[in-house]
């Protein structure tokens, strides 16, 4: 079979074929790929394209933070699941960042990307962090924490040790709450003689914190006329945000300048805040914070039953010693007549033992009630006790007072009305009412004859409810 003679259009693809435009940019983009460059012109368009993103905000947890460098600038990094960015905020930026940065913190920090060629490193330049979900109540936390660190409220130098037996105690606590129910209960079984005071508030939500400070200061104000040593600020355990309340500054500074030793259990042991940073006494839960400020009934009187004995033998002691130099001395005859020596026999001696030790007890005992009425004396002339005697004479005094100025008033104003009835009595509109009238001339004269009359002139008469106005037919 004869082969069909060559035809150049089925040839497509080869060399025939003429290059279409798209073609043409295709062969030029792959030439220029084909093309070698050198490392910086490589790294300058990784620049263009990194800084064509422009101005980011991204997302993620803080991670191997380091604090300012010999050159002032902070380094770290931010992370989620799948990926690692390289942060960098530089000194000039600091003062800009309003919050405590630390491991582990969720934050948003806003900047742009910049590639570093010289070291081939990508980095995010930060120009400002902000906190975000629970990250924003860490980071307040932790401001807080370090502004009243340098202001010296965690000092331990400044923070009181709690007295042995309190006087009375105030609860700062909600009234309906599981708290105030655990210190209760623990108070009964220590130590009930104790006083407790309770002072509600809410300890949660807005209005927590000034609730709470208020109640610091006016517990502290009235501590002394009111014999409280100890304030316990308390609450049961809870999240986050229900404990946040206790985190702020209002609370801070109220503890602080508090003259009264304060004791503060939020929350469960493992709940850290600021109150309790603050506190004189930080407690892990409100039991243990009971247990701190009262002691044990029965140690106590176990305590007292051996300083009792103690002091028992000690006498018994004495006595014995002060016996035996006595029966030394009875046995020397050169110090006195042996018939003098008759007179003490052991049982005499024992009797004036059992004495002495009797008149030694009923001494302390005299000493005792001494001291106490000297401290109720004391008490009593002491200046908070003389004031609230003047504050209550005072009080008294303005009673009566007030009594008698009311009195004074309301006899003033029963005379004002009886004068007035008499004036209106003999006035002219009671005059009027009385079925009188008052005659005017034209001119407002007085018209008081009839003499002063002419006819045809026109006079004015007045009566209780108006006047009448008349023209004169006939003069007298």
């Amino acid at each position: 079979m004869k082969r069909p003679p060559f035809d150049p259009t089925f040839a497509l693809g080869g060399l025939f074929d003429q290059p279409t435009p798209d073609s043409a940019n295709q062969i030029a983009k792959t030439d220029q790929a084909r093309t070698p460059l050198k490392v910086s012109e490589a790294a300058q368009l990784i620049g263009d394209q990194v800084a064509a993103l422009g101005k980011l905000c991204i997302e993620g947890e803080i991670s191997g933070y380091r604090g300012p460098n010999n050159s002032g600038h902070i380094y770290f990094s931010i992370k989620d699941t799948r990926a690692v960015l390289q942060c960098v905020v530089w000194k000039s930026k600091i003062s800009a960042i309003k919050m405590a940065l630390a491991e582990g913190l969720q934050v948003v920090v806003e900047g742009r990307f910049n590639y570093y060629a010289e070291g081939g490193r990508l980095s995010f330049i930060v120009d400002s962090i902000r906190a975000t979900g629970q990250g924003d109540l860490d980071a307040k936390f932790r401001l807080l924490c370090a502004e009243l660190k340098e202001l010296g409220y965690f000092e331990e130098s400044r923070k009181r040790a709690l007295p042995m037996l309190p006087r009375g105690i105030a609860i700062i606590t909600s009234a309906s709450g599981a708290a105030l129910q655990d210190c209760l209960a623990v108070a009964a079984r220590k130590f009930p003689s104790v006083p407790i005071t309770v002072i509600d508030v809410v300890v949660q939500g807005a209005s927590a914190a000034a609730a709470v400070s208020n109640a610091i200061n006016v517990v502290d104000l009235a501590a002394r006329r009111m014999r409280i040593d100890v304030i316990l600020v308390t609450r049961g355990g809870g999240s986050r945000e229900d404990l946040d309340a206790f985190n702020h500054r209002l609370i801070a500074d109220a503890v602080y300048s508090c003259s009264t030793p304060i004791v503060a259990a939020i929350g469960h042991e493992s709940d850290t805040s600021v109150i309790e940073l603050v506190a004189d006494v930080r407690a892990s839960t409100p039991t243990a914070a009971m247990n701190r400020i009262l002691p044990d009934r029965d140690e106590l009187s176990q305590q007292l039953d051996f300083v009792n004995a103690s002091l028992r033998q000690s006498l018994l002691q004495c006595c014995q010693f002060k016996s035996r130099a006595l029966a030394q001395v009875s046995s020397r005859p050169c110090l006195r007549d042996p018939a003098q020596l008759l007179l003490l026999p052991r049982a005499k001696l024992s009797h004036l033992n059992k004495e002495f030790c009797a008149k030694m007890l009923a001494r302390i005992d005299r000493a005792r009630r001494t001291k106490l009425e000297l401290s109720s004396r004391l008490e009593t002339t002491s200046p908070a006790a003389m004031l609230g005697r003047s504050q209550a004479k005072a009080h008294a005094a303005r009673q009566r007072l007030d009594m008698s100025m009311n009195q004074f008033l309301t006899q003033a104003r029963r005379d004002l009305q009886a004068i007035a009835a008499q004036l209106q009595a003999v006035g002219p509109q009671g005059t009027l009412a009385r079925g009188y009238s008052i005659t005017k001339t034209s001119d407002g004269q007085l018209l008081r004859s009839v003499a002063s009359t002419k006819p045809g002139e026109v006079i004015r008469t007045i009566l209780v409810d108006g006047e009448l106005h008349s023209r004169i037919e006939k003069g007298g």
